[in-house]
Formats: C-alpha cells, sequence, structure tokens
C-alpha cells in the first residue's frame, strides 16, 4: 500500500482547519463575504459549484473563534495557494490565480504570487504590501520589483508591455518615481533586473558616470580596502 505524503491541494482539506466547527467558520465566513475570493474577487455563481473552491483563510495565527470572524477570509483555491506558498501541495494550485491581488484587497490577503515574499530583485527592499510591487517577466520567469526600481528599469529603456502591476500599469508614474530607486543595483540583484537607473544629479553623474564608478561599488569598495589593509600591514608592522 502505497502513501501519498504530498496530496494534491484540490483533493485535501485546506492546512488552515478541519473538523465540524472549522466546517461552521467556513460557512459562516464564505457567506459573509458574498461567497467572493478577497484576493482576486472572483465570485461563486452557485453554491457548491465544484470548478473553483471556495475557501476559509486564517489570516491570524492563533486558533479561529466562531464569535469572531474578523481574522477570517474568504479565497478561491488558487489564491489561497499563494499564501501558502510553503506547502508543496500547493506548486501546481497557485499557478493559476492572478500576479497582483484586486486593489481593494484586504492587507491581510493582499500578496503577490511569488516566492519572494515581497522582497525586491533589484534593490532588496522588503515592500509592506503588493500594491507597492511591480512584476518584470521575462523568458516565461517573474521577478519581483518595487515600483521605484520598476520605473529605473522603465527609464533605462526597458518595454512596458513586459511590467505588470495591481490595476493599470502607469508607465510614466513609475518613471516619475525612478529617482527613488538606487543607480546601481544590490549585489545580489537578480541578472535580468541588474541594469542601472540612468544618473540625474550632479553628483550621481560625477560618480557613477566617470572613472570613479569602478571605485564606488561593492567590488571596487573591497578591493580598496583589500589593497588599504595590505599597505597597513606592512607599514604597522
Amino acid at each position: 500500500m502505497s502513501v501519498d505524503w504530498e496530496p494534491r491541494a484540490e483533493k485535501r482539506r485546506t492546512r488552515d482547519g478541519e473538523g465540524p466547527r472549522w466546517d461552521l467558520l467556513r460557512e459562516e465566513t464564505l457567506e459573509r463575504d458574498d461567497y467572493t475570493c478577497q484576493r482576486c474577487g472572483y465570485r461563486q455563481a452557485e453554491r457548491g459549484q465544484p470548478e473553483r473552491r471556495l475557501e476559509a483563510h486564517v489570516a491570524a495565527h492563533g486558533s479561529p473563534s466562531l464569535d469572531d470572524l474578523d481574522n477570517a477570509m474568504t479565497l478561491c483555491g488558487s489564491c489561497h495557494a499563494t499564501l501558502h506558498s510553503d506547502d508543496p501541495a500547493y506548486r501546481e494550485v497557485r499557478k493559476d490565480a492572478p500576479m497582483f491581488p484586486v486593489p481593494e484587497a484586504p492587507d491581510s490577503v493582499a500578496t503577490m504570487r511569488s516566492d519572494r515574499q515581497h522582497v525586491c530583485q533589484r534593490c532588496q527592499h522588503l515592500a509592506d504590501s503588493a500594491m507597492n510591487l511591480a512584476a518584470y517577466q521575462e523568458d516565461g520567469s517573474d521577478y519581483v520589483l518595487c515600483k521605484p526600481c520598476a520605473g529605473a528599469l522603465l527609464a533605462a529603456g526597458y518595454d512596458p508591455e513586459d511590467f505588470e502591476v495591481a490595476g493599470e500599469l502607469d508607465a510614466e508614474s513609475l518613471k516619475r518615481r525612478a529617482s527613488d530607486a538606487p543607480v546601481r543595483p544590490a549585489l545580489l540583484a537578480s541578472r535580468p533586473v541588474r541594469a542601472l537607473r540612468p544618473p540625474e544629479t550632479a553628483f550621481e553623474r560625477f560618480v557613477y558616470d566617470t572613472p570613479l564608478r569602478y571605485l564606488f561599488n561593492p567590488i571596487g569598495l573591497t578591493v580598496l580596502f583589500l589593497v588599504l589593509g595590505v599597505f597597513a600591514s606592512f607599514y604597522f608592522f
């Protein structure tokens, strides 16, 4: 007899709860939310519609209470999977969820469909909400960006068609935020989003458009301190 260690998400209970008490909480939550996913806005036309099961997600830690439904949210199975990215049973399910939540989604479920946990892959900034993020697509892969870094890439000549945000994309609005992004990407930035932001101020042009750019970067500074350390060791010892 074989044991299925990773049951398909659509064939098992959600990880948030189970049992009669949980079934009652789920039904109360779905009814309160008018059988509508709070992340993507999908509304189940008829109760029991099989093709897109609605589930209840508890946003806060602790045991859900039948007297307080504030921490419970209605989600479709695909959107629920985006909140349980560490669960292997949800890997195939979450790909059907939209990249971004609807703008009116509650903060507790306003997550991006990504393993990056809202960390910009260019500057490593951690965003509070998916509403402050953009996605860049290249060769079938998605890269998470804060909106200033998305604007920086657009200013550097990237195609606006390759970007996605929650709601409608406004490329010019993103470009206006480019000055808030660092000129140079972080050392561990992903290769497709490593483009430099065009320098704007006199200081930025002096540092990044002159030979000094070879010094004022993580590798250059590391080499500089190594050289200074070698000379200091000979001088003092």
